[in-house]
């Protein structure tokens, strides 16, 4: 059945093919010129003597992925149950509210993936880094689960009100909330001490951790990967217990 969603995805993207690429090859060169070399001349290292281009990478790669990843997720629970109606379609479906909650985020995620990796590969030659299989699949992985989490937040936002205005407010709050507060550009070290120990409990901050502690270290964390997994799954079964309700209203 996943197939199905994935193909819908497919034929989806081809309706807004041309604005797509172009965000696409667009998105790394912006990044790339706005953060990366903004504060690479601020921050030369880490406080463990790594590069920052390179500890600032996977960051970098996960706000690609979120940017590309939100508009998919409005796509679906926004539009898709007040505007086409498709998800009213979906519900009465012989699939459960779970299944049609997991087939769309993880489809969603992995064309989230899949435009992610031109951006991936131009990031790194505008970085001038290199990368190999290993670490390759692992931020793959990593993204992967980040966009789990992302896209159950912002499922839940988009199902939580019918206003556009209040959704986007809320989700720009909540992706500002995320990419300074789970080290996707600044070290907790430079946070005061209070609150990095509520950050560090953030599962996108977790899976943060893990790919660089695979990369840096060579350390696998089974508890920063196995427990944003978790809350991921658990997250969908939450967001299929609240699509239930608005399809109930």
């Amino acid at each position: 059945m996943i197939k199905t969603f994935l193909l819908r995805s497919f034929w989806l993207l081809r309706q807004r093919l041309i604005s797509t690429v172009t965000l696409i090859l667009l998105l790394p060169i912006i990044i790339f010129l706005t953060i990366s070399i903004g504060m690479n001349n601020i921050i030369m290292e880490t406080m463990d003597n790594i590069s920052y281009e390179d500890w600032v990478f996977p960051g970098l790669v996960m706000i690609i992925n979120t940017i590309i990843i939100t508009p998919i997720i409005f796509r679906d629970f926004y539009y898709s149950r007040l505007e086409s109606k498709t998800l009213v379609t979906l519900s009465l479906t012989p699939l459960s509210k779970f299944q049609i909650i997991s087939y769309l985020i993880i489809s969603a995620t992995v064309e989230g993936l899949v435009l992610s990796l031109l951006p991936f590969f131009i990031l790194l030659y505008l970085m001038e880094l290199a990368i190999g299989i290993t670490s390759f699949i692992y931020i793959i992985l990593a993204a992967f689960i980040f966009n789990i989490i992302i896209g159950n937040a912002l499922a839940t936002i988009s199902l939580s009100s019918n206003k556009i205005n209040t959704i986007l407010v809320s989700a720009s709050i909540m992706l500002l909330f995320i990419f300074y507060s789970s080290q996707l550009l600044i070290e907790f070290e430079f946070y005061p001490a209070s609150i990095i120990d509520i950050f560090n409990l953030l599962p996108t901050t977790m899976i943060l951790n893990w790919y660089r502690s695979v990369e840096f270290e060579g350390v696998f964390n089974i508890n920063s990967f196995f427990i944003p997994l978790a809350i991921g799954f658990v997250w969908l079964y939450i967001n299929s217990i609240l699509i239930k309700r608005v399809f109930s209203q």
